[in-house]
C-alpha cells in the first residue's frame, strides 16, 4: 500500500447492519434539518474565522461514477457485506437500502451536491472530530454543539457516502470521507469489519491520517482550488449520488431557501449570512446563480406567511417565521442583563392574537416559548405579543454557553435537565426567570371588566306540544328572582369537634368561625383554562388583606327541576396546587374529609401578585350530565384561622 495515497477502508469494529443506529435517527429527516445543519456548520466556521458575511454555496453537478474517490473499495466492501448480511436474513429496511445502492452503482453518472463556505477551513484535529461519531471540536463561539452534522448529511447520499475537504488561511489542504454500509466477518478473521468506512491514508494511534496536499483526489481538490481563488479559506462537503432529499429536483432551491430563511432570518437580515445556489449539471457554467440575502429575505418569508405547518414537524412554520421576522425587523432592540449574561430582545405587539416568543442563537432559531424554561403559559394574562430573543456568542456570556450546552443534536429544544449539571440548570432557569419578569413588566395585562347583576329573570319554559314536524313550545310567566347571596362556608368546618382520623384538623380542636367574603374590589382576578379541569388564576391585590384563602365553586342558576346533580356554591375538590410556580406546602391546603377544598394564601400586601394553578373536580357522588359543564366562581375569603397540618 502507498502510504501517501488515501483509500476507503473498513476497519475492524463492532457488528452492524445496513440500518445502523448511528444514522437511522436521521434517515427520515426533512430538508430543513439537513439544510440547517450544513448552514450552521458554515456559519460557525465563519464566526470562528471572523469573516463577514458567511457565504454558503450549494452546487449541483453530474460526474462519472468511476471518478468518485474510493468507489472501487466501496463496491468490494458492499459485495462482502451483502454476502455476510444475507446469511443473517436481511430485514425489510435493510433490503430497501441494498436495492437503492445496487441501482446507483449500475449508473454510469451520478448527481453530486457540494456545499462550500468561506470559514476557517479544516485541519487534522477538526477533520478527526468531524469523522468521529458524535465528537465535537467546536469552540465556544459555535452555533452547534454535537458536531454530528456528517451523520445528518449521510442519508442524502444514496450511497451513504460523504466526502470532506478544507483549506485554511495558510493554504494547507486536507481531505477525507465517510461511508456507512454494514459489517462483515470474513472466514479466518477474529474480528468483524465495521460497517463504517473512512477515506483516509491510514489509522494511527486512535486517529485518522488523512490526505493532504497533492494526495487529495481531484473531486475534492477542484473545490479547494475554487475556495482559495474566491474565499481564501473554507470547507466543502461533497455528497455523491445525491437524492434531492427524495423530493422533486426542480424544487431543490425552493427547499433550501425556505429552510434557510425560516431558521436564519436574523443572521441573513443583519448581513451575516448569504446563501447561494448553482446548477452545473448541464454546463460547467450555470445560467444563473440564485441567492438568498438581505434584499430578498422578506419576499421569501412573505410567500409562506399563511402556512401554519411546521417544517419537518420540529421547526418554524411559515407564519411563525414571518411573525418573528417582523418583530426582529420592526421592533427596537433592547438589552436584558441577567446574572449570567445578556440577551437582546425585540418586542412587538402581536397582530395574530397569540403570544409568540422565539429564541435565536448566533442568528439561528433554536426554540419557542413552549420549550423555554418557565415560559410556557406564563403570559396568558398579558396582551398578545411577539418577542425575539437573540443570544450572541460575543456578548451572551455564560447564558450563551448554558443555552448552547443544553441543546439536543437538532438544536431545536433545550434539554437543561438532561445535559446540564444541577447547578448550571438552576443558573439557566434563574436567567430565564429574570427574562420572563422583564417581559411581564413590559407587556400590559389583558383588560377585564367584571360586574355582578343585582337581579335577573328566570324564564320557565312549559312543556312543548308537537304537531307533525313542528314543535310548539309555550313560555311560562316570567318571574323576578332576587339575587341569591351564597353562604360561604369554611372548607374544613363542622359543628362539633374535628375528626380524629387525621383528615381534618387536630383531635379535639373545634372548627374555626365562618369566614367572611373578601370585597371583590380588593383584587383584579383573571383566569384561563389550561386543559381539562385545570385552571390558572392570576390575582393582583389592590389593597392589603389578611388571613385570606381561596376556593372554587359552582356558580350558575339551575332549571326548575334542579336535577343537575349538584347545586350552586358546590365547593370543588382541588389537587396539584401551585402558587407562583411552586408547589403549595401541605400545611397550606384546607381539607374536608381528607379532600383539598381550598388553599390558604395568608396575608397579602397591596400591589402583590399571586399566580395559582389548580386541578379541580366535583365532589364524590356528584355526576355531570352529558354535554354539560358548570360555570365556576373563584371565592376569596378571610377572617378564619387555617387548619394547619403541622400542629402549630
Amino acid at each position: 500500500m502507498n502510504n501517501n495515497q488515501p483509500k476507503l477502508q473498513f476497519l475492524p469494529g463492532s457488528s452492524s447492519g445496513f440500518t445502523p443506529a448511528g444514522i437511522s435517527g436521521f434517515s427520515d429527516l426533512k430538508p430543513a434539518a439537513i439544510v440547517r445543519e450544513l448552514i450552521q456548520n458554515s456559519l460557525d466556521a465563519a464566526i470562528e474565522a471572523n469573516v463577514r458575511p458567511a457565504e454558503v454555496i450549494f452546487r449541483l453537478a453530474c460526474i462519472e461514477t468511476e471518478s468518485i474517490p474510493g468507489i472501487k473499495e466501496y463496491e468490494e466492501a458492499f459485495r462482502v457485506a451483502l454476502d455476510f448480511q444475507k446469511k443473517k436474513n436481511l430485514n425489510s429496511p435493510a433490503e430497501r437500502v441494498v436495492d437503492v445502492i445496487k441501482k446507483v452503482l449500475k449508473n454510469r453518472n451520478q448527481d453530486v451536491l457540494s456545499v462550500r463556505d468561506n470559514g476557517i477551513g479544516l485541519d487534522h484535529d477538526r477533520i478527526n472530530a468531524l469523522l468521529s461519531d458524535g465528537v465535537s471540536d467546536k469552540g465556544g463561539e459555535a452555533t452547534g454543539t454535537f458536531g454530528n452534522g456528517h451523520s445528518t448529511v449521510l442519508p442524502t447520499s444514496d450511497l451513504r457516502y460523504v466526502l470532506y475537504g478544507g483549506i485554511n488561511s495558510q493554504g494547507e489542504r486536507i481531505g477525507a470521507g465517510h461511508a456507512v454500509l454494514a459489517s462483515s466477518h470474513k472466514e479466518g478473521e477474529k474480528q468483524p469489519t465495521s460497517g463504517d468506512g473512512y477515506f483516509i491514508i491510514e489509522p494511527k494511534d486512535g486517529e485518522y491520517v488523512c490526505a493532504v496536499g497533492k494526495a487529495i483526489p481531484s473531486l475534492i481538490a477542484n473545490f479547494l482550488d475554487t475556495i482559495k481563488k474566491h474565499q481564501k479559506s473554507g470547507t466543502v462537503v461533497v455528497v455523491p449520488a445525491f437524492n434531492y432529499f427524495r423530493k422533486e429536483r426542480e424544487k431543490l432551491w425552493d427547499l433550501i431557501q425556505k429552510s434557510a430563511a425560516h431558521s436564519f432570518a436574523p443572521a441573513i437580515d443583519r448581513g451575516q449570512l448569504i446563501i447561494k445556489f448553482e446548477d452545473h449539471r448541464g454546463d460547467p457554467r450555470p445560467d444563473q446563480v440564485m441567492q438568498l440575502g438581505q434584499s430578498n429575505l422578506k419576499s421569501i418569508l412573505e410567500k409562506g406567511k399563511d402556512d401554519k405547518r411546521k417544517i419537518a414537524g420540529d421547526f418554524m412554520s411559515g407564519s411563525r417565521a414571518f411573525s418573528a421576522y417582523n418583530a426582529f425587523h420592526q421592533a427596537e432592540a433592547e438589552i436584558i442583563r441577567t446574572e449570567v449574561g445578556q440577551v437582546e430582545v425585540r418586542l412587538l405587539k402581536a397582530n395574530l392574537g397569540t403570544t409568540h416568543i422565539d429564541l435565536f442563537r448566533n442568528g439561528m432559531w433554536i426554540t419557542d416559548e413552549r420549550n423555554i424554561p418557565l415560559f410556557s403559559r406564563a403570559f396568558s394574562d398579558r396582551e398578545p405579543f411577539q418577542a425575539v430573543l437573540l443570544l450572541d456568542s460575543t456578548k451572551g456570556g455564560d447564558l450563551y454557553e448554558l443555552v448552547r450546552s443544553s441543546e439536543g443534536p437538532l438544536h431545536n429544544k433545550l434539554h437543561h435537565k438532561e445535559y446540564l449539571s444541577r447547578e448550571n440548570a438552576k443558573r439557566l432557569k434563574k436567567a430565564f426567570s429574570e427574562i420572563r419578569q422583564w417581559l411581564l413588566n413590559k407587556v400590559p395585562k389583558i383588560k377585564s371588566v367584571s360586574f355582578t347583576a343585582e337581579d335577573f329573570l328566570a324564564i320557565d319554559f312549559g312543556e312543548g306540544q308537537e304537531s307533525g314536524n313542528i314543535q310548539r313550545t309555550f313560555w311560562g310567566t316570567p318571574t323576578l328572582v332576587n339575587q341569591r347571596v351564597p353562604v360561604r362556608s369554611y372548607a374544613g368546618s363542622d359543628t362539633g369537634p374535628a375528626p380524629a382520623n387525621g383528615s381534618g384538623s387536630r383531635p379535639g380542636r373545634t372548627s374555626p368561625p365562618r369566614p367572611r367574603p373578601l370585597v371583590n374590589q380588593a383584587f383584579n382576578i383573571t383566569s384561563v383554562e389550561l386543559g381539562t379541569n385545570k385552571k390558572k388564576i392570576h390575582l393582583v391585590c389592590r389593597n392589603s388583606v389578611t388571613d385570606a384563602h381561596l376556593q372554587l365553586c359552582v356558580d350558575e342558576n339551575l332549571d326548575a327541576t334542579c336535577d343537575r346533580g349538584f347545586r350552586r356554591d358546590t365547593i370543588l375538590k382541588l389537587s396539584k396546587v401551585r402558587i407562583n410556580n411552586k408547589m403549595v406546602d401541605d400545611k397550606d391546603l384546607l381539607r374536608q374529609n381528607g379532600h383539598i377544598m381550598g388553599v390558604y394564601l395568608g396575608d397579602i400586601p397591596s400591589d402583590s401578585v399571586r399566580t395559582i394553578e389548580v386541578t379541580h373536580s366535583l365532589p364524590n357522588g356528584l355526576i355531570l350530565p352529558p354535554n354539560q359543564s358548570p360555570t365556576l366562581r373563584i371565592d376569596l375569603l378571610q377572617g378564619s384561622s387555617r387548619d394547619r397540618n403541622d400542629g402549630s
